[in-house]
């Protein structure tokens, strides 16, 4: 069988953990063709080495099942949320291999509420019959599949690259703003950047009038000391109150105390603490000042480690359901 791994949109160099969005996916997808070497793999616009990704509608065109590693796939529909000659050029590219889904079983990996089965069949594949389409969603697995990342980070902070950082930072932001979010989580930023009593590390896509340390970084090794000497973050619901995030088991690994926006994660699957869950700037104010004090936030954040550790899974568990996932859809 041949199995395509592709990006529609922006491509992906894929060279290991922590340095792409969809880590955790990939690794579990190259130990998975390691593991079953009786199919024939092909790549459109995603690499796993170090030569550039390239787009190759022949790879499209010969899968019998192409594997979307999809990332805010719905900027490209409805309400324009990009600059009008990339999405053009965008198009012309899905305009070529959009024939070729045709009767093609479709994998999504799928780590962002916007992106579903729907959007792909009514927008991006509109007119195209799909043989199947299935959806393998990072809250299929305990703890989030992006659990994989506090696994990642931990290695990641036994190497020689990283250093211990004092805790002389109350706030970290990192990541970037969906569209529907700029209004509560838009307030809640300005709040915290424009408060005298609260320092901040800030990186990625915020609103205007707040000044960031650094636009979106992707790459780990250089995330990880701009955040770790911060003490709290803050996670957000999109679309899904049932949803989580890989905002929190990044943060807990780092060693930062995630507090969580109203119902986030309204069914509780990461084990969140009463403490955590804040529903207004001020209550939010009032618990990172709090955990100024060194002994508290030690106390409070082994405490938040250890609930979240009840649900995360070992790698190993990790990529067995991965596996299982995979190979039942392939073998359908």
């Amino acid at each position: 069988m041949k199995i395509c791994i592709a990006r529609l949109r922006s491509n992906v160099q894929y060279r290991g953990p922590l340095e792409t969005v969809l880590d955790s996916f990939f690794e579990n997808y190259v130990d998975w063709m390691r593991d079953n070497p009786q199919h024939e793999y092909l790549t459109y616009n995603v690499s796993f080495d170090h030569r550039r990704p390239k787009r190759t509608p022949d790879s499209i065109k010969e899968a019998d099942v192409i594997v979307i590693a999809s990332d805010s796939e719905f900027r490209y529909h409805g309400e324009l949320q990009m600059n009008p000659k990339d999405l053009a050029k965008s198009e012309s590219h899905m305009d070529e291999i959009r024939p070729y889904f045709e009767n093609k079983t479709v994998i999504m990996w799928r780590s962002d509420r916007g992106d579903t089965e729907y959007l792909y069949r009514d927008e991006t594949f509109k007119g195209i019959n799909l043989k199947s389409f299935h959806t393998i969603d990072e809250i299929d697995f305990s703890g989030n599949i992006h659990g994989m990342k506090y696994h990642f980070i931990s290695k990641l902070q036994s190497t020689s690259l990283i250093k211990d950082y004092s805790k002389d930072t109350d706030f970290a932001y990192w990541g970037k703003m969906k569209p529907s979010e700029k209004n509560e989580r838009e307030k809640t930023i300005r709040q915290i950047y424009r408060n005298d009593d609260i320092s901040t590390m800030l990186i990625g896509g915020f609103p205007s009038g707040v000044v960031r340390q650094s636009k979106w970084i992707k790459d780990w090794n250089k995330l990880y000391p701009m955040i770790e000497p911060a003490r709290t973050t803050l996670c957000f619901n999109w679309k899904d109150s049932t949803a989580t995030t890989s905002r929190y088991p990044e943060a807990l690994s780092v060693g930062i105390i995630p507090f969580v926006w109203k119902d986030y994660d309204i069914n509780n699957t990461y084990k969140i603490d009463d403490f955590q869950r804040v529903s207004s700037f001020e209550q939010l104010k009032e618990r990172i000042l709090y955990l100024k004090d060194e002994n508290i936030f030690n106390s409070k954040l082994t405490e938040f480690r250890n609930n979240y550790k009840k649900v995360l899974l070992s790698e190993n568990e990790y990529f067995e359901q991965f596996s299982k996932m995979m190979n039942e859809i392939i073998n359908d």
